[in-house]
């Protein structure tokens, strides 16, 4: 029936917008019969990701009934199940890892049997009546959970001689309507004084990452900060969820398939559960600065992107996915303007729609890889193409239209016997002119921030984790990243910033190069202890040291900095570039 209906709708609306597509798709999963109930989703970057990581490869395998953990959408319900469930007499567990298990329970309380998430501490016997709730209602058909969100954190900045501020303040709701429906918001107002090199990519790039609109005075940028959406269930298998979110797909600290550094955008995903698979439909809106004029007021130009991804456990402990990607923008030259309905089927190979409709929209393919072994270890990657032609890669003549980039990562836990220490080791490779096109309306960014990497193309990256946790409430992550890539100067164009039109290309047909340009080293290394003394409440202490150094020295910078923050009920904040 869903898809007679998606069919019908395909038809009616070849010149509609997105909103009024979505509008459709959704009725339609209110008024289909549920037998599951409904849900929201974990923010991405939360303590959650790292637990969950930690708990599959100790296990031995797949968390294959609850979820795939390459999505990064993990609902609180499946989360409180696998926890409940989790074989404890097969799994040798520090008393951290047992922590860190109640924790995920009380976090997910709503949807957990375990009845220790009541807090003996109420305040005007009102509120916290849940450990992980400011308050909380818990009747028939209906869940409701209200928290406030804090983030203050003030840094030094040895290169501008400056304090770096991160202020943001606001309120998360989340619940669920019976069995159909899960709704969430998060809104908060943002005032930040960013560090030196955040601050220069805005200057330069009139950007900020995780931010849309931004009110600047003087040295410091405000901006509100909103992932809102309502979920419904279709059946058990499939539900969708609709609204402004971010998406992240892999396994690794990077990610070429897509990744959560831009702001929220309009998506409607589809995901279906059965089996061993896991297979995921996104359709999205993305946009970019506003165009000039109308005291900054005016309209954002628009382009849009749908992109499925399957899941399959091959095995109990190794995973492989592929995706597809299609870009495209309609606002101009075109008779039908909009979103383009022939890319809601959600089950066709995109390429061969793109082709019937002769069109000039992006394409991007891939797969990723997981394997989990010995229970200590979990070995991912990823190979990404943009456009490639095989007869000029094997002939290895630097062809500047063979786009590609891979990652490949090992995660090591418990490493040398010491009871929660974990090692990540990464590499990521990155071609130039990755992700780019002909038209540049319709690149793999939004709001002007890559959707992939932080550093766009050209580049080599390596990336090493080190995160120990000495007692149940404290936690120490050591980062060091060391990149080479290639610097665009005077309206040049070498491949590095994705946005471009490849048409402007600096470089020649053949000899490009990985690092072509303004050949520029960075290092990036950051030491960060946090102590919880409550359920999500974080205190941060970090330093850090920051350094490129390139072939011109308008690309020079050196800084170290020390920051002081607190959290309550958000993520941390990383601008590790």
């Amino acid at each position: 029936m869903f898809f007679e209906y998606l069919m019908a709708a395909q038809t009616k609306l070849h010149k509609s917008e997105l909103n009024r597509i979505i509008r459709i798709l959704f009725l339609i999963a209110l008024n289909l019969p549920t037998t599951s109930a409904q849900q929201t989703y974990i923010p991405y970057g939360t303590l959650s990701n790292h637990i969950l990581d930690r708990l599959e490869i100790k296990s031995g395998e797949f968390a294959n009934d609850y979820f795939h953990s390459t999505l990064k959408s993990y609902r609180r319900k499946a989360i409180a199940e696998y926890i409940d469930s989790f074989p404890v007499n097969k799994v040798r567990l520090s008393d951290r890892d047992y922590f860190n298990m109640e924790y995920l329970i009380n976090d997910n309380f709503e949807w957990s049997r375990n009845e220790n998430t009541q807090s003996k501490q109420k305040f005007l016997n009102r509120f916290y009546h849940r450990k992980a709730a400011m308050y909380s209602v818990q009747i028939k058909d209906f869940n409701l959970i209200v928290n406030p969100i804090i983030y203050y954190q003030l840094s030094t900045d040895k290169f501008n001689g400056t304090n770096a501020l991160l202020n943001n303040r606001g309120i998360e709701i989340r619940g669920n309507i019976g069995d159909k429906i899960g709704f969430y918001t998060q809104v908060s107002d943002e005032i930040i004084q960013p560090n030196s090199w955040v601050g220069e990519y805005f200057s330069r790039d009139g950007s900020l990452l995780n931010a849309n609109f931004i009110k600047s005075y003087g040295a410091y940028h405000n901006y509100f900060l909103s992932n809102a959406y309502v979920t419904g269930s279709l059946n058990k298998y499939m539900d969708l969820q609709f609204g402004h979110v971010k998406n992240f797909i892999g396994d690794g600290f990077r990610t070429f398939i897509i990744s959560d550094q831009s702001p929220e955008y309009l998506t409607l995903r589809l995901n279906t559960r059965i089996w061993k698979m896991n297979y995921t439909n996104i359709w999205s809106e993305l946009r970019d600065r506003p165009i000039p004029g109308g005291n900054g007021r005016s309209m954002q130009p628009r382009h849009y992107m749908a992109t499925h991804h399957l899941s399959i456990n091959l095995s109990k402990n190794f995973n492989l996915g592929i995706f597809e990607t299609i870009l495209f923008q309609r606002d101009s030259g075109y008779t039908n303007t909009g979103f383009e309905p022939n890319y809601l089927n959600p089950v066709v190979f995109y390429k061969s729609v793109e082709n019937g409709l002769n069109s000039v929209d992006k394409s991007i393919i891939g797969i990723n890889y997981k394997y989990n072994f010995l229970k200590h270890f979990s070995w991912y990657g990823q190979i990404v193409f943009s456009e490639f032609i095989l007869k000029n890669m094997l002939a290895g003549t630097g062809w500047w239209g063979n786009k590609w980039a891979s990652q490949t990562g090992l995660k090591y836990i418990d490493a040398f016997g010491l009871s929660n220490l974990d090692l990540q080791a990464e590499v990521n490779i990155c071609r130039p002119f990755m992700y780019t096109s002909f038209n540049p309306q319709q690149t793999f960014s939004n709001f002007r921030q890559f959707l992939a990497h932080p550093l766009g193309a050209n580049f080599y990256e390596s990336a090493t984790i080190i995160r120990y946790q000495p007692s149940n409430r404290i936690t120490i992550t050591a980062k060091i990243i060391f990149a080479k890539y290639g610097n665009d100067t005077n309206g040049s164009n070498w491949g590095k910033d994705i946005r471009l039109d490849y048409n402007t290309k600096s470089s020649t047909e053949f000899g490009n190069f990985i690092g072509q340009g303004i050949s520029t080293r960075l290092i990036y290394s950051e030491l960060l202890a946090s102590y919880m003394p409550r359920h999500n409440l974080f205190l941060d202490f970090r330093f850090g040291y920051r350094k490129t150094s390139a072939s011109l020295t308008q690309f020079d910078s050196n800084t170290a900095y020390f920051s002081l923050g607190i959290r309550l009920n958000i993520a941390q904040r990383f601008y590790d570039f």
